[in-house]
């Protein structure tokens, strides 16, 4: 194998696969990424066996082949190499060389025939979303997803089609975070979902360059890939049910506050300094004309601050865990937020004066 590519252009396609590459599996091979010479491309390929990427570049081939190098090692001297032609030559035994300009390295490869075959996935696409629309879905959902992996179903994200509509939804048990949006004439009709990886949710996001571009999401048996020009990202589906979330939605919480988002934000980071480091709790105490947050620990000390808001009704008090609060406050987009409340016993729906199809809720904590 022999080929010639610009550097810029190999760079970016080692740094949009490496991610996936394990660096300490049981695997040695899952390491390594798989470059694949042919015709006037080549193929850059990882894989941990759940999610794997591919994706093809323009480049001179001299002689088409199959190498297999160190994800990172490779990333690594790419990002330092200047801005020429890189000259790639296998040699005997899966050794590796590069040149560009006056930089020569000597790489150890594996054999390529070890490589994991890329799974089967369908190029029939069951739906299409433009890069802008997928990218604000994952980011107004992904940090509610459950970090904990003992809980499969709670760490990824639920895709689901419905009536034209489509919905990602992410939750950990303790904050649930859902995003609607109209498909339009680009919704295939049928009723189907899907719960996916937050692993290859992160790809996917590496993968959103240009917010016009279209990705196209088809699922096969236990499959489903995400396809955008020539990358694709396949990944395993995630085995077992999804909450029932629609049971968690609040549709009681008649007590509404609208406040600044920048504002409120803003003094929530200040008394969350000392909050209690494991529960993150803040007490919100809202009366009229006003939100009093604070927090008191033994420990750390206590903090309070108060926020002037246009609010007449009745008094409520709330224990919130912080982070999650802020976690909210960080992807909206609005303005003004409001919080949607009943009493101290009932979890907080978060939402936004300009966007009723994005809502997060948070449950309460004992004051």
């Amino acid at each position: 194998m022999e080929v010639r590519i610009d550097k810029d252009f190999f760079l970016d396609g080692v740094q949009k696969v490496q991610g996936i590459a394990e660096a300490k599996g049981a695997m040695p091979i899952l390491s390594h990424l798989l470059l694949t010479a042919e015709k006037d491309r080549i193929g850059i390929q990882a894989t941990d066996l759940e999610v794997g990427s591919k994706g093809y570049y323009s480049a001179n081939v001299i002689t088409e082949g199959e190498v297999t190098l160190s994800a990172k090692k490779l990333f690594d001297i790419l990002r330092e190499l200047p801005r020429e032609e890189v000259h790639l030559t296998k040699e005997d035994n899966h050794w590796v060389r590069l040149k560009c300009g006056k930089s020569k390295f000597r790489l150890p490869g594996m054999p390529s025939e070890d490589f994991p075959p890329f799974p089967e996935f369908s190029q029939e696409s069951i739906m299409e979303l433009s890069s802008k629309l997928l990218k604000e879905m994952i980011r107004k959902t992904f940090f509610a997803q459950s970090p904990d992996e003992t809980r499969q179903v709670l760490n990824g994200l639920l895709l689901e089609q419905d009536n034209g509509k489509i919905k990602m939804v992410g939750t950990d048990g303790h904050r649930l975070a859902i995003i609607r949006r109209d498909l339009g004439d680009s919704s295939k009709g049928e009723k189907w979902s899907h719960l996916i990886p937050k692993k290859a949710l992160a790809e996917v996001m590496k993968l959103i360059e240009e917010e016009e571009a279209t990705f196209s999401f088809s699922a096969k048996n236990n499959h489903m890939a995400f396809m955008q020009g020539d990358q694709v990202i396949v990944s395993r589906k995630i085995d077992g049910k999804f909450p029932n979330y629609q049971q968690v939605i609040p549709s009681d919480n008649k007590l509404q506050v609208n406040i600044s988002r920048d504002m409120f934000q803003r003094a929530l980071k200040r008394v969350a300094l000392l909050a209690d480091e494991k529960s993150k709790m803040v007490r919100f105490d809202i009366q009229s004309g006003r939100i009093t947050l604070t927090t008191d620990t033994t420990e750390l000390g206590e903090a309070r601050e108060e926020i002037a808001i246009s609010y007449s009704g009745e008094d409520v008090s709330v224990g919130l865990n912080a982070k999650y609060v802020l976690d909210v406050l960080s992807v909206i987009d609005d303005e003004e937020v409001v919080l949607n409340l009943k009493d101290e016993k009932s979890s907080c729906l978060i939402t936004s004066k300009g966007d009723k199809d994005y809502q997060s809720i948070v449950m309460p904590m004992r004051l």
